[in-house]
């Protein structure tokens, strides 16, 4: 169970949320108290405390008074968002509050492997939703002279590139979408809570203007279970005559 570099508390959430993930709890199970994870982990009540505080925030368990720790149901992600609506973006990045991290300006390796050219300002941080564990971990890049400064886009409660346009003569007319399957990274792993190699959701935007150009680029790391895509597909039928 050790792992380098962990407080022993992170070490023993990540011991028991294998537990819930393999089933050994299900649903409305109760794990051990404090004392029980204190004798089996040789830990401190602070830190058995701790680890249970940690699965709390991510959603697994819930402390209920007289019940202890509560197993609850992880079929239903955090955030739920339809796919192919602009406006469905809009919403999450406005119930889902941006908290800043860091800022600064894009490095050259940055704007590579983005395909991107030019002078770019970069803003790091997660989304969240009324103190729960971070549904995501963003990396933002807008171009310099529309960029906001730290203090406009830390915990901004609309998207960036609505805050872009109330600010700036420009305009969003596209968003090119790519999402794909990723083992997260160790600091984007120690930022949400998770252990490095967790599987995540990532989904890469890209802003562009009526020229083309791209005006922002975000990049967001989900990881499993905080956040689902949804989509409602029809049928269409044809006639079929011999």
């Amino acid at each position: 169970m050790k792992e380098r570099g962990q407080p022993r508390y992170r070490q023993v959430a990540e011991a028991l949320r294998g537990e819930i993930v393999s089933g050994a709890f299900g649903t409305g199970d109760a794990l051990p108290t404090e004392k029980s994870l204190c004798d089996r982990f040789a830990i401190s009540r602070h830190t058995a405390r701790d680890a249970l505080r940690l699965l709390s925030e991510d959603g697994l368990i819930e402390r209920r008074q007289g019940a202890g720790s509560i197993v609850v149901d992880q079929t239903t992600p955090t955030f739920a968002s339809p796919t192919g609506d602009f406006e469905s973006i809009l919403q999450y990045a406005r119930e889902a509050t941006f908290i800043l991290h860091g800022h600064r300006p894009a490095d050259a390796a940055t704007l590579r492997g983005h395909d991107l050219a030019g002078h770019y300002d970069m803003f790091t941080g997660v989304r969240a939703i009324d103190g729960q564990a971070p549904i995501a971990m963003n990396t933002i890049l807008v171009i310099a002279r529309f960029a906001p400064d730290p203090a406009s886009i830390d915990r901004l409660d609309e998207s960036v590139s609505e805050w872009i346009e109330r600010q700036h003569p420009v305009r969003i007319e596209t968003v090119d979408q790519r999402m794909d399957a990723v083992g997260l990274e160790p600091p984007a792993a120690a930022v949400l809570g998770v252990l490095p190699g967790s599987p995540a959701l990532r989904t890469i935007r890209r802003y562009r203007d009526a020229s083309g150009d791209t005006v922002m680029l975000s990049e967001s790391l989900h990881p499993a279970g905080r956040f689902a895509y949804t989509m409602n597909m029809a049928r269409q039928r044809r006639d079929w005559r011999p």
